[in-house]
């Protein structure tokens, strides 16, 4: 190689290198930010970060990492089967708010990005914004491990807790977050758990927007890490934007989430939490729920938008939508909403259809007696079996 043409190559190498500098940068926005986090915890390199995998162990040691770099100090709580949740804490206050999402997902050709790398990323930049607010309680920030095969990482954090949870002012857990549930056009954030405390009641009247559905816990059961909070009686809020027609499916890619909405939510679930944190005195959880008085118009709303922008909403659900508009409003007890749940669940994702179709939705119209849609509901179960 001549001499010029080492120089001519020097030259390029320098003037890439600072353009590196000028576009290469490290994210600098939130949005930026949350895409980079959801991106690497997506990547199929993590072949879906399933307990127990190498991915999981490096999307643990990824979080991990971001925690530290954030200046929290960070264990890895060990329960066996190469399963690990990361624990990461921030203030010397008794009293602690626990802020958690899980990261573990599906296995290989499931990238499980909503749910969920998006509350994972959430998880992170949550830590950033308020460990720089001084808040007068402590943080835990913890990543749960091995939800997906039934909320063990979680339950084994409640069971071994690192802190008495008798110092936790509340729980703040969130899950399949940036996608639209159900696939609408519209935005729904369902909100659930301040049913069981008069101050995170308080807390979230403050923060009620247009898109959020605020229900009682008992509408979806125990399908997430709030579950062994509220088994253990500690105040807590659970936050999620609902299930889509690819949720747990090879379909929930990083490419789909929506950043600027997940932005917005990391926003709204830090002021929650700078709120709670704000309370003068420790929140109480009641036995006796106290549902939302929204709820029922909520729902009402929802299986209408529902009804009308799913063109190819089968018979069963119409029939059970059309029904359950005009049972919930009269019905004393909370079965019908339960049912309007179940049926909204199952037509968001056919895939796991079957289950709300046969184990809830019929048994129930099989004891109202309504063989018509009974029958609309075997049809519909078959086909989503096939």
């Amino acid at each position: 190689m001549s001499r010029a043409l080492s120089r001519v190559s020097l030259f390029l190498a320098a003037l890439l290198a600072s353009t590196c500098l000028m576009t290469c940068a490290a994210p600098s926005t939130a949005s930026e930010r949350l895409h980079t986090h959801v991106s690497w915890l997506a990547d199929s390199a993590r072949q879906g970060r399933r307990a127990g995998t190498t991915g999981a162990v490096d999307a643990a040691n990824y979080i991990a990492d971001q925690f530290r770099g954030i200046g929290f100090d960070v264990q890895m709580q060990e329960f066996g089967g190469n399963r690990r949740n990361v624990i990461a804490r921030s203030g010397t206050s008794l009293k602690t708010i626990i802020a958690g999402a899980h990261y573990d997902g599906q296995g290989p050709g499931f990238p499980s990005a909503s749910d969920n790398a998006a509350g994972v990323a959430i998880l992170i930049e949550l830590a950033r914004d308020l460990k720089k607010q001084n808040l007068p309680v402590s943080l835990m920030m913890v990543a749960f491990d091995d939800e997906e095969q039934g909320l063990n990482g979680s339950s084994y954090f409640a069971d071994h807790a690192p802190l008495p949870l008798e110092n936790v002012n509340a729980a703040v857990v969130f899950d399949a977050l940036g996608r639209h549930f159900i696939d609408l056009r519209e935005w729904t954030m369902i909100v659930l758990g301040a049913e069981y405390s008069t101050e995170l009641t308080s807390v979230m009247n403050q923060h009620r927007k247009n898109d959020m559905l605020n229900v009682g816990a008992d509408l979806i059961g125990p399908r997430s890490d709030f579950a062994p909070f509220a088994f253990k009686r500690v105040p807590f809020l659970f936050f999620s934007d609902g299930t889509y027609e690819d949720y747990h499916g090879s379909g929930d890619t990083a490419d789909r989430v929506d950043y600027t909405r997940l932005a917005g939510e990391t926003k709204l679930i830090g002021e929650v939490i700078r709120d709670v944190a704000s309370l003068k005195t420790r929140p109480a959880y009641h036995e006796d729920p106290a549902y939302p008085t929204n709820e029922t118009s909520g729902m009402l709303k929802l299986m209408a938008e529902t009804t009308a922008e799913k063109k190819n909403l089968s018979p069963a659900y119409r029939l059970v939508f059309e029904d359950l508009k005009t049972r919930i409003p009269m019905d004393t007890g909370r079965t019908s909403t339960v049912m309007a749940m179940s049926a909204l669940l199952a037509a968001a994702t056919p895939a796991h259809a079957r289950y709300f179709l046969q184990s809830e939705l019929k048994p129930y119209y099989e004891s109202l007696h309504k063989a018509d849609i009974v029958a609309a509901l075997q049809e519909e179960s078959t086909r989503s079996g096939q």
